[in-house]
């Protein structure tokens, strides 16, 4: 697509606007507030918004293809039953929002802040959180197989009971998130140990 084919949006209000049902491609919104704002059952494709303000925006059953948010803001923000494929949340932060049921498909979450969210058995496989802000997050039950957690903060992460078999992780991991039941391969057992000051040998 032509860069000319591009609609643009820069610092638009659209707060409290009722926009249910859209469907929006090939835009990019840079600066724009959609506080308070219905955007229930939004499909967006090849969508970019920049520094955009989402609080109290309802994202209710919204469907996100090959699209990025990047350092938005999502507060008190409605966002289950919603799907992201193929996206980025790259530098987004998110607090007090309600985000279960959701489905992430090839999400990137680089430097996203996640603290204290509540993502109980959400599925992230193949998910990207490098460096991602995970303190006091609740993942307990949730997938994580082969996601990139390297460089992650996780003071406090709830695992128990999550599926981390291939994951990627720091060794501050096994000493600083709560890992009752988690499962692992055994190469991160031994990871495990070591970062307890255990000793392995065969």
């Amino acid at each position: 697509m032509a860069e000319d084919d591009i609609q643009e949006f820069i610092g638009e209000d659209f707060s409290d606007a009722r926009l249910p049902r859209q469907q929006w491609t090939h835009r990019h919104y840079t600066g724009c507030s959609f506080r308070d704002a219905d955007l229930s059952d939004l499909h967006t494709e090849h969508v970019v918004f920049t520094d955009c303000d989402f609080t109290g925006a309802d994202l209710t059953d919204s469907r996100h293809l090959v699209t990025a948010f990047r350092s938005c803001t999502f507060t008190r923000t409605r966002l289950w039953h919603s799907v992201f494929r193929s996206s980025s949340l790259l530098g987004s932060s998110f607090q007090d929002c309600r985000l279960r049921p959701i489905e992430f498909d090839e999400v990137d979450f680089t430097l996203a802040s996640l603290g204290k969210a509540d993502l109980r058995g959400v599925n992230f496989s193949d998910c990207r959180l490098r460096e991602a802000n995970l303190v006091g997050a609740d993942l307990r039950n949730a997938v994580l197989q082969s996601v990139d957690m390297f460089g992650a903060r996780t003071s406090g992460l709830r695992l128990e009971g999550a599926d981390l078999r291939g994951a990627h992780v720091d060794a501050a991991l096994w000493t600083s998130a709560k890992l009752d039941k988690a499962k692992i391969e055994m190469t991160q057992a031994i990871a495990m140990a070591t970062a307890h000051g255990l000793v392995v040998e065969p």
